[in-house]
């Protein structure tokens, strides 16, 4: 398990290849995912790491490359 496995379980139910950071739904499904994978990093961690990949990948934000931006924030 891992980062791989978080942006498998995000393509399966997202099922887009952007991620919205207008949508909570996405960003609450995003955190879990990760709370899931890693239940060490705490909530509050994560929902920085997630605003953070916001203001920092451009819009439209492809998934493979906001994760990357929580793997290098939260790693």
């Amino acid at each position: 398990m891992g980062w791989n496995e978080i942006d498998n379980k995000l393509k399966r139910r997202l099922d887009s290849k952007f991620v919205s950071c207008d949508e909570n739904y996405e960003l609450d499904l995003i955190k879990d995912v990760i709370q899931e994978e890693f239940p060490n990093i705490s909530p509050e961690r994560i929902e920085e790491a997630i605003s953070s990949c916001c203001d920092k990948v451009a819009a439209p934000r492809p998934r493979k490359k906001f994760i990357e931006c929580l793997k290098a924030i939260l790693s």
